[in-house]
């Protein structure tokens, strides 16, 4: 039985972790031990000492369906490395982010800025993922990520669930930054200082705009690494309906090929705004780092995601394209209100053919 779910937001709400899919040596994180003396090995990363220890969030406890790590290293990883550093070798580690993979999401606040604030439980999660191309051009590539997830007990259903997109554009001149609360801004760049530059524009699961930043690959030795500028980031499902004392994340992240795949690192500020664009006078209020490992994976059985992506990749790509027009005919200084243009994409699209206003998705 396959069970697609087309409007995926509460994924990470419902998430089961699996001891197959952690990230190192397969077995799952444990539950901290709430104790305040708890072992240096018992407590998460940086822990204050005095501060008691709580149960990381989003554990289920279920276990997931084996999975076989591909081989080492992969081939995408020799081909990014076998090129001089340039503009050729910032496409291939680009094209090295597709492929099969296991994720283990691993965010932790390790610095509180308010007196009297304890840090916030660590949050563990998985997934099995598969990132593919669905556009190549010398100056643009757009990767599409894809969970497929199967249980130990339900071995042969799989939650299938069309995921997060990122758009990644060389010397990119018009940027959509995040203001909080909502909107977006269209950000003009001066040629000169995105020169050597991509963006990655980030979008979620319904295509609408996340955050964007410019950055730069560097390629030293058989290492190369992508590092975004500071920007804003709406909160992340993870914290949407859990956290109401901040509205944006400020920070860099770091994208780094590895021989069995990539890493995503983070450094993130929890930033309260007083309206958008405006953060309150205190400053954010914790620190958080945040790793996301995506190792490559072989054998597992994918045909449930192509299936669903066959029938859904066409409305995709209308509300891709709508959005993209929209943006490019903004001037700069634009504000734009996403669920405003979300719901006007949505009902152009969908009324051109058979299809759900309500659910912005086609009729099945």
């Amino acid at each position: 039985m396959i069970s697609t779910h087309v409007r995926p937001l509460r994924l990470f709400g419902l998430t089961v972790i699996i001891a197959a899919l952690a990230a190192c040596g397969g077995a799952a994180a444990p539950r901290p031990e709430a104790a305040p003396e708890a072992a240096v090995g018992q407590r998460p990363f940086a822990w204050p000492p005095g501060q008691q220890v709580p149960s990381a969030r989003g554990e289920a406890g279920s276990v997931g369906a084996p999975v076989q790590p591909a081989a080492v290293p992969a081939a995408a990883w020799s081909e990014v490395t076998a090129l001089p550093p340039g503009v050729d070798r910032d496409r291939a580690a680009i094209r090295a982010l597709a492929g099969d993979f296991r994720v283990t999401f691993d965010f932790q606040e390790v610095v509180s800025l308010r007196p009297g604030q304890d840090l916030a439980a660590p949050y563990h999660s998985w997934a099995t993922e598969r990132v593919f191309i669905v556009a190549d051009t010398p100056n643009r590539i757009s990767l599409q990520h894809q969970l497929v997830v199967r249980t130990a007990d339900k071995p042969t259903e799989a939650m299938v669930v069309k995921h997060w997109r990122e758009d990644w554009t060389w010397q990119d001149t018009a940027i959509l930054a995040f203001q909080g609360l909502g909107k977006w801004r269209v950000d003009a760049r001066q040629p000169a200082d995105v020169e050597g530059a991509w963006s990655q524009a980030v979008w979620g699961v319904d295509d609408e705009p996340r955050y964007e930043s410019n950055g730069r690959w560097r390629h030293d030795g058989q290492t190369s690494q992508w590092i975004s500028e500071r920007q804003w980031r709406p909160l992340p499902r993870r914290e949407y309906t859990k956290r109401k004392d901040y509205q944006a994340l400020d920070g860099i992240h770091r994208i780094v090929i590895t021989p069995d795949g990539w890493v995503q690192w983070q450094d993130n500020g929890k930033l309260p705004l007083s309206a958008p664009g405006t953060p309150v006078a205190e400053g954010p209020l914790a620190i958080e780092i945040g790793c996301a490992r995506y190792e490559r994976i072989s054998g597992f059985d994918w045909t449930p995601g192509v299936t669903a992506w066959a029938a859904e990749s066409a409305h995709a790509a209308a509300i891709r394209t709508a959005w993209d027009e929209r943006i490019a005919a903004a001037a700069p200084g634009t504000l734009i209100d996403r669920d405003a243009l979300s719901a006007e994409i949505d009902a152009a699209v969908d009324g051109a053919k058979p299809g759900s206003a309500a659910t912005g998705k086609p009729a099945p």
